[in-house]
């Protein structure tokens, strides 16, 4: 299955800690998917057509695009109930990184070029060794997180 909006024509990455989950593209996705993957737009999107995950959701971002910032994995997480993980994917479509279940930085699985203040060579809490890229999430205005129907709560907002 291909991607669609940014990685239009590129096949869904597996995501390495979780091969046997093949995600479904998120703007292709109907029902209840084993796994979904997608960027935030395209997975809000599949919540709103009522598309649902069981196992995982894959937030899908390029060098271009801004990772996820913590409401937006709130977010995700009130929307689908299921762990969301980040993938890194290079303009072809190849997986660069990966997030673990820490969830403090992407495991490269390649070099990468980035300013070395962000890429850490210590090993994760998580045990696995090698470099990982460490990366500060945006604050989304509200307006981005809203799905009709569902509440958005920010921390520090009553």
């Amino acid at each position: 299955m291909e991607l669609g909006m940014g990685f239009r024509g590129i096949k869904v990455p597996r995501h390495p800690l979780f091969p046997h989950l093949a995600p479904v593209p998120a703007r292709q996705a109907q029902g209840v998917c084993s796994a979904l993957a997608g960027t935030f737009a395209e997975l809000t999107e599949a919540a709103r057509a009522g598309v649902r995950a069981r196992r995982a959701v894959f937030a899908l971002h390029s060098g271009a695009a801004s990772f996820l910032s913590r409401p937006e994995r709130d977010e995700l997480w009130r929307l689908f109930e299921v762990p969301v993980f980040a993938l890194l994917l290079d303009g072809a479509g190849r997986l660069v990184g990966y997030e673990c279940e820490v969830q403090n930085g992407l495991h490269l699985c390649r070099p990468l070029e980035a300013d070395a203040s962000v890429v850490v060579s210590a090993p994760c809490e998580c045990g696995r060794p090698g470099n990982r890229l460490i990366l500060t999430p945006r604050i989304p205005p509200r307006s981005e997180l809203a799905v009709p129907g569902i509440p958005v709560a920010l921390p520090g907002t009553a």
